[in-house]
């Protein structure tokens, strides 16, 4: 925002200090503090952010920087830096609604330790509201248009003036005219004057609307191997744009995505053609390179899945537009090894600790069911796989719809999913009858039908700097679960028992992220998750392992292996224990896991984290007690790729609750788990 009239006298007592001269230091003095003193409505570190100048870092990153490329080294004080500040200083005050700010310095310096200490006395005055708002420029808008950028143009008149309030909410208003017809609107300016006796801050607001503008014809330009394959008809069907229809750049942007979810294209781009419009038309342009529509993809991947790292390898067949319709087809198979992080190599353990998954997934994504604002995802899969030497058989097929929400709604996220699950695997168990364990092959069929819903308003997907994460998932179920015995048993009844069981099932997960530094290279982030299932009719024996709740592990509580935080209570089968501590075959039915995470980001695509974890897992929320919840600390070291970020961590035992002890009163290192990852934790 360019602003004029009368600042220009902001700056004319900037240079008043409170020394006779900036008198240079002849040798480097280390800056080891800066401080604020009559800074009544600002903090220190939103007064550091603004400053050149900058304190000493902390002396584990001074450290760390002697013989790493992590850390900060020492930083010098320079005087020359403080006429610079003194500016930064007032403009800040300014744009922040004190405009008769008088601001002073003073420093100290330690020639026998060579450490400066520097002090800036700040007079803040009183601090000016809004006073009158106006517009220039928008005088052709009609009544209905106004009345929609009028709360854009509404202040609170006892409010202290805040620029960067004011130029958001400009924005706002052109984004407002922009979804409305007038593509070219542009706010210009703006021009503020002072009542210094009331403390008002007047603003006039100038733009450049142009006209309104409609689509009189629609040219899709295609390119690439497969521009031939792909009719013209089809590009224009997708992009939901019809001739006649008003300019609007929320409709462009969801035409893009739409277009871009085909995966037809290579590169493709909707826009409105500025220089060649005619009066108040404008032709849209659909311009793309469609690649070859058959790929066959050999993979390496890693990923997160089941709070473990894993690697593996694959191959997948990919047939675009299948059938037609823009339907994308996908075949693919794959070998992973799980949790390699915890791989035992010595030839007694590494059978024990091998665990690994072969699976085979069929994928067929429809990018608009029943309207153009819906697609939908039918997904069958076949796993084999083992975790803690138990295996399981699973396969099943789930469909997924995704409905585009308009981008003013809180909800952005809506997606309704059917899905059929079925487990195998086999537990030993007992019962007091019978002297020997015996083996029980278990197999559970689960119907579900659920919603996920959210508001995701964050401004980065690997590493967001401020903005809120919300999550919900609701799903009813019923299990269908046979439980079976080839051994001879006292009561034969025990040998074949079927049983069918509801329930309904909800999962609440929030995140919410700041930036604590002027590069927004320091952010604070927490977590806070909680789920619970709840039986209809039937037991908890009869939900199936699969669709329980497990802590611990990469992305959850760090100071503890995967799927290691079970309930301690165990739930019985066929009133036989289920051997679960040693196997954690099932999990919980409630869970309560959060985090509270700071991440500093260097320069060179380096950086590190601290963490504190909590959480665990019940059969029954009347079981929660707080001795009960796991605590961990760490500190992890992450490099943020052009992928995405890679990081390890190392957590440790704050608080085990299974033997109620802190780590201080055990060995620390016996309380270490490391962990490597994919993506920030949340």
């Amino acid at each position: 925002m360019k602003i004029t009239g009368i600042l220009i006298f902001l700056f004319t007592n900037t240079f008043y200090t409170s020394i006779e001269t900036l008198a240079q230091v002849s040798e480097n003095y280390e800056l080891v503090s800066i401080d604020f003193e009559g800074n009544n409505n600002f903090s220190k570190s939103e007064l550091l952010s603004v400053i050149q100048s900058q304190e000493n870092p902390f002396w584990l990153w001074r450290f760390l920087n002697s013989f790493t490329p992590l850390g900060s080294g020492p930083v010098y004080f320079d005087s020359t830096s403080l006429p610079i500040d003194l500016i930064s200083l007032t403009s800040y005050y300014a744009v922040n609604g004190f405009f008769q700010t008088d601001l002073r310095y003073s420093y100290d310096s330690d020639q026998s330790t060579k450490e400066v200490r520097l002090t800036y006395i700040i007079s803040e005055g009183d601090y000016h509201t809004y006073g009158k708002i106006s517009t220039q420029g928008l005088e052709a808008l009609d009544e209905f248009m106004n009345s929609k950028i009028s709360p854009y143009l509404q202040f609170d008149s006892l409010g202290r003036y805040i620029q960067v309030n004011v130029e958001e909410k400009m924005n706002d208003l052109v984004t407002e005219l922009k979804n409305d017809g007038y593509m070219l609107v542009t706010f210009d300016s703006s021009r503020i004057s002072i009542d210094t006796l009331q403390n008002k801050t007047n603003l006039i607001s100038y733009f450049t609307l142009g006209n309104y503008y409609r689509y009189n014809e629609i040219r899709i330009v295609k390119e690439g191997v497969g521009k031939d394959l792909v009719s013209d008809e089809l590009i224009e069907y997708v992009t939901n744009i019809k001739i006649g229809d008003p300019y609007k750049e929320e409709v462009l942007a969801k035409s893009r995505l739409r277009l871009a979810r085909t995966s037809l294209f290579t590169s493709v781009n909707v826009n409105g053609v500025e220089g060649d419009t005619t009066g108040s038309y404008v032709p849209l342009l659909v311009r793309g390179t469609i690649g070859p529509l058959n790929e066959l993809s050999p993979e390496v991947f890693a990923d997160n899945e089941l709070n473990t790292f894993n690697v593996g390898i694959g191959l997948s067949y990919i047939r675009k537009n299948f059938l037609g319709d823009a339907r994308k087809l996908t075949l693919r198979t794959r070998l992973r090894a799980d949790d390699i992080t915890n791989l035992n190599f010595s030839s007694s353990q590494f059978k024990e600790s091998l665990q690994g998954e072969v699976d085979f997934t069929m994928i067929l994504e429809q990018p608009f069911l029943f309207s153009r604002t819906v697609s939908g995802r039918l997904e069958t899969f076949a796993k084999s796989y083992r975790i803690s030497t138990v295996d399981y058989q699973n396969f099943g097929a789930v469909f997924t719809s995704s409905f585009d929400m308009p981008s003013y709604t809180f909800i952005n996220l809506v997606n309704p999913y059917f899905r059929l699950d079925r487990l195998v695997y086999e537990f030993p168990a007992a019962v007091p009858e019978v002297p020997d364990t015996f083996i029980v092959n278990t197999r559970t069929f689960t119907t579900s039908l659920g919603l996920e819903t959210g508001s995701t308003k964050t401004d980065d997907l690997f590493y967001p700097t401020k903005g809120e994460t919300i999550s919900l998932i609701t799903e009813v179920a019923s299990s269908d679960v046979l439980w079976e015995s080839d051994e001879q048993l006292v009561n034969d009844a025990l040998r074949l028992i079927s049983d069918t069981g509801y329930y309904y099932k909800l999962q609440l997960t929030f995140g919410m992220y700041r930036a604590v530094s002027k590069d927004k290279n320091t952010v604070v982030g927490i977590k806070a998750k909680s789920g619970y299932i709840q039986m209809i009719d039937g037991g908890q024996e009869l939900i199936s392992p699969n669709q329980t709740f497990f802590a611990g592990g990469s992305n959850s509580v760090r100071g503890w292996r995967a799927r290691e935080l079970i309930p301690l209570e165990q739930v019985e089968y066929i009133g036989a224990p289920d051997i679960n501590e040693e196997l954690k075959i099932r999990g919980g039915t409630f869970l309560i896991e959060g985090s509270f995470e700071y991440r500093r980001r260097f320069e060179t695509d380096l950086g590190f984290a601290l963490f504190v974890d909590y959480g665990n897992t019940w059969n029954s929320y009347k079981e929660v007690r707080w001795n009960n919840i796991a605590w961990a600390i760490g500190t992890g070291i992450r490099y943020y790729s052009p992928i995405a970020p890679f990081r390890i961590d190392f957590g440790f035992k704050l608080y085990d609750p299974e033997n109620g002890k802190f780590i201080t009163e055990q060995k620390v290192f016996d309380t270490l788990e490391f962990h490597f990852g994919i993506g920030e934790a949340f």
